[in-house]
């Protein structure tokens, strides 16, 4: 499976000491390039595409999407519109600490049953490439 993380996730993983761990796995974790460039650029990026990022760039049709996502939801920055872009047209699942991106994300992923009242809706399009 193949997840696009925005760069919290990436954060966190690092600060918990986990990063290396989850480059392990058998999912292997995806950036758009604009927020790879914008906001991974230097050694961190550079650590992160050694562990086995894959940076991948939008379609056009995906750009489009990412700058009709930013006037539906202003508060979304332009790297995490762009890794819901990414998320959508691959149909990968989609990694966010972004209250305001996990709540677009959800309006728009298809219902697979009723969550439980103490589960918290996943966001992104959980299908394996």
């Amino acid at each position: 499976m193949i997840l696009v993380s925005d760069t919290s996730v990436l954060i966190d993983l690092d600060r918990g000491g986990l990063l290396e761990a989850v480059f392990e796995l058998p999912d292997e974790f995806a950036v758009p390039d604009v927020l790879y460039d914008r906001e991974m650029q230097g050694e961190w990026g550079e650590q992160l595409r050694q562990l086995g990022l894959r940076v991948e760039e939008v379609s056009e049709t995906g750009v489009a999407n990412a700058l009709r996502y930013r006037q539906q939801r202003t508060s979304l920055s332009v790297p995490d519109s762009f890794a819901l872009a990414l998320a959508k047209e691959r149909e990968w699942l989609l990694l966010t600490g972004d209250n305001a991106l996990r709540d677009l994300a959800a309006r728009m992923t298809p219902k697979r049953g009723v969550p439980e009242h103490h589960e918290q809706p996943r966001a992104g399009w959980g299908q394996a490439n």
